[in-house]
């Protein structure tokens, strides 16, 4: 009797660090427990599971069931669990002291609460990179899953992707399964006789794996009614144990899957599931590629739909400037923290900042959301605090954020702010020690690909043409697009933005900055002082009716557990308090009383799984100088962090 197909499925659970609580206490009631009594119903189906170590520790404190139930599965032997970087990064992202200490303490905590080591390991978002192959022999993993589409783009065949396989990396292997794609999109949505009816059909012995999130069954819209109430998930598993009993299929777990069969050699480059690579594309070439793949799924005679993929996930460091910034100070700090001889509590921290969801956008907010991003800030600045007692007053030149220009850090007794004379003059980063935070890391109103119309393409030589990729910067609901706000102090003359770059020039520990178009010079001069930075305009060569001279700053407080929403403005004679409720730190601007000000809030539209959404990423603040009738004007600021609730340490 021929061996019938076998199928492993692999479940994968996580909340994002600093997520808001009530989504996790929504996700743990409508999905979490409720999937662990419905699989303790049918202990006749094996489920590899994986939840990452931030969700573990949440559920301990607030929703212990959902371990109790997890730890029963373990016990009696239904369930396997996989190891994982334990704050959910994305492995290839950072260092190799960090893969490696992350897995270490996930596969610590696992042992500890539930009495074995894994051998599998979750690859976040199923990001691979070729030299992960040493970095999981070192760390003890003897396999993992990738996309069936990374297999497929070295050449793959659809009907040799049910076996392991098995790669290498200065002579380090470990096995690589492939996650079905096909089954990614059935289930939980197609009739799940539908789904086991397609895996009892295919050839025997073949290996399906099944690996998604596990917020399918139940967090994600529609689906708890699906899942639970609709009982998709009752007739799938009973339809499991029946098909197994009359062995028509073979349930399997995912160790079981990689030690089956002899494994084929393969090298795979750079790469993820398909949706994130399109994603990180540039907008533009992004949605040229949704479009060629729309037409190829229609038509794809010569069967080169496998071949055509996207930008590998760094694409999110070169398209956001945000989350370039963000990705190396955590290098930045990842180094500082090993100088100090990895204390723990430095470690936990810089750990928790590596957390993968704020680093890249696509369906689920991301990068758009404050309260994740910001809280990314937070753990990476505590984390220098507690490797370091800080810097004392001083000044630094170096690419800080790996753009190939340098930028300029002024320190003081409060923290640091980085200049960038390439945007503007603007400062991009303004830290405070005692508030950990960086008050000015606001996301720029970026134009994406959901902003863009899907018109009828025309082929034009060998290129698609697109006439719609110049039309003008506003979306569709009719906000404006912005990706030059990158921080503090943006300069324009009139209703004119002065984002070229400025020349630079270090002056006894005073960065002055210059900035020249049609016989306009405006002159700013960066010192850091006791409290802030201040900041001193010159501005020469106008004529009044070229309007006032406006700077401009973006802050964003951050507030743990809360949206950016109530973020807001106090307004005081000559000082302008960017505040939300509940913040570590807020931001005072003092500028002269007789000065203008305005303020509003920066409102930017982000992908979720709710659809796009306005997303308020922080406020605004303006600060207007007149010119004289000479043409001249001269303002002074100053930018003071200051913490609301210091923390010790």
């Amino acid at each position: 009797m021929a061996e019938p197909p076998r199928l492993a499925l692999v479940v994968h659970f996580h909340q994002p660090v600093d997520n808001l609580e009530r989504v996790v206490s929504r996700a743990a009631r409508r999905c979490y427990l409720p999937f662990l009594d419905a699989i303790a119903e049918h202990p006749e189906v094996p489920f590899t599971l994986h939840y990452s170590g931030c969700l573990l520790r949440w559920l301990d404190q607030v929703a212990p069931a959902v371990v109790e139930r997890l730890g029963e599965r373990v016990a009696a032997g239904q369930v396997e669990l996989l190891t994982g970087g334990i704050e959910e990064p994305i492995l290839a992202a950072i260092p190799e002291r960090d893969r490696q200490a992350q897995i270490e303490r996930m596969s610590d905590l696992l042992e500890r609460r539930f009495g074995s080591r894994p051998r599998g390991l979750w690859l976040t978002e199923r990001v691979w990179e070729p030299e992960l192959a040493a970095t999981l022999s070192r760390a003890g993993v003897a396999h993992t899953v990738v996309d069936d589409s990374s297999l497929r783009a070295v050449g793959v065949e659809e009907d040799q992707l049910g076996q392991p396989f098995v790669t290498e990396h200065e002579g380090r292997t470990v096995r690589l399964l492939a996650a079905s794609r096909r089954l990614r999109y059935q289930i939980p949505y197609a009739r799940p006789a539908t789904v086991i009816r397609g895996l009892e059909a295919l050839p025997p012995g073949h290996l399906a794996v099944y690996a998604d999130d596990g917020e399918k069954f139940g967090e994600w819209p529609g689906t708890a009614r699906q899942v639970y109430r609709r009982r998709w998930l009752e007739r799938f598993l009973a339809g499991l144990g029946a098909a197994s009993s009359n062995h028509r299929l073979r349930l399997v777990t995912l160790s079981q899957a990689a030690g089956e069969g002899r494994p084929v050699p393969v090298q795979l480059p750079s790469g993820s599931y398909d949706e994130l690579m399109t994603w990180a594309l540039p907008t533009a070439a992004r949605h040229r590629l949704e479009l060629a793949s729309e037409a190829l799924a229609r038509s794809d005679p010569e069967g080169v739909a496998p071949f055509v993929r996207g930008a590998p996930w760094r694409g999110f460091q070169s398209k956001y400037p945000e989350v370039a910034r963000l990705e190396q100070e955590m290098y930045r700090v990842s180094r500082k923290v090993e100088r100090a001889g990895s204390p723990p509590e430095a470690v936990r921290e810089l750990h928790l900042g590596q957390c993968n969801c704020a680093y890249w956008h696509g369906t689920f907010g991301g990068a758009y959301l404050p309260f994740l991003r910001l809280g990314l800030w937070h753990h990476l600045v505590r984390a220098e605090r507690l490797a370091e007692s800080g810097t004392g007053p001083g000044l630094e030149v170096a690419d800080f954020d790996a753009d190939g220009v340098e930028e300029v850090r002024l320190f003081g007794p409060w923290g640091y702010a980085t200049v960038d004379p390439a945007a503007g003059g603007q400062v991009v980063e303004l830290v405070t020690w005692e508030g950990e935070s960086n008050l000015v890391a606001v996301m720029g109103r970026h134009r994406e690909s959901y902003h863009l119309a899907h018109p009828a393409a025309t082929r034009r030589g060998e290129g698609l043409e697109l006439a719609p990729l110049v039309a003008p910067s506003v979306s569709s609901s009719g906000l404006e697009f912005d990706a030059g706000e990158v921080g503090a102090l943006r300069d324009a003359l009139g209703g004119e933005l002065w984002d070229q770059p400025y020349s630079v020039e270090i002056e006894d520990g005073m960065v002055r900055l210059e900035a020249r178009r049609s016989g306009v010079v405006i002159v700013k001069r960066l010192s850091s002082t006791a409290s802030g930075i201040r900041a001193e305009y010159s501005l020469r060569g106008g004529s009044p009716g070229d309007g006032p001279l406006r700077v401009e700053t973006r802050s964003c407080p951050w507030a743990p557990g809360h949206r950016s929403d109530p973020v807001r403005v106090i307004r005081r004679p000559g000082v302008a308090l960017v505040d939300q409720p509940g913040s570590l730190a807020r931001l005072r601007l003092r500028y002269p009383a007789a000065s203008f000000m305005e303020w509003s809030r920066v409102v930017a539209e982000g992908s979720t799984l709710n659809g796009v959404e306005r997303l308020v990423q922080g406020v605004s603040v303006v600060v207007e100088a007149a010119l004289s009738d000479r043409g001249t004007a001269e303002l002074a600021l100053e930018l003071v962090p200051e913490p609301v609730h210091p923390r010790p340490g």
